[in-house]
């Protein structure tokens, strides 16, 4: 499955758990449906990657660029998103439960009906986003620019 992944940067469906691929340019990526559990994408290139229906709980997300990117469905509980930049990316009907955003660029995303219960948002950039109160319910705040554009220091452990 690694080897299909790096040559044609198609991989549904794939179990492709825990691999180590960071810092890999998987822009236009179809990774849909594929189980990346605990995997190592730390400063990957995702950019309009599509990982609808993926499996990435507990991965290391830090610092990846998933501009424009589908996670439609995706569970991200645990992952590690920090320093992201998704922007313009789709996360609707995702698991982000514990997963933890901090100081990442999510701006002009759309993130509806997603459970993002125990997110940490702080320092996170929201502008312009999709996102309901109810979704962020739950979340870290802090230092958080909420999508319009006020910084959102609510949830500040004091």
């Amino acid at each position: 499955n690694l080897n299909k992944l790096k040559k044609t940067k198609a991989c549904s469906g794939c179990d492709l758990t825990r691999i180590e691929l960071p810092g890999f340019d998987l822009k236009n990526a179809d990774l849909s449906g594929a189980n990346l559990t605990g995997a190592n994408l730390a400063r990957s290139d995702l950019t309009e990657a599509n990982l609808s229906d993926a499996n990435l709980s507990d991965a290391n997300l830090l610092g990846v660029n998933l501009t424009n990117a589908k996670l439609i469905n995706t569970n991200l509980s645990g992952s590690k998103l920090s320093y992201s930049n998704i922007n313009g990316a789709d996360i609707s009907g995702s698991v982000l439960k514990d997963a933890h955003m901090n100081s990442s660029k999510i701006v002009n995303s759309r993130i509806k009906n997603s459970n993002m219960t125990g997110a940490n948002l702080y320092n996170a950039d929201l502008t312009g986003t999709k996102v309901s109160d109810e979704t962020l319910k739950d979340t870290v705040l802090c230092k958080t620019i909420m999508p319009s554009g006020q910084k959102n220091n609510s949830r500040c452990k004091r």
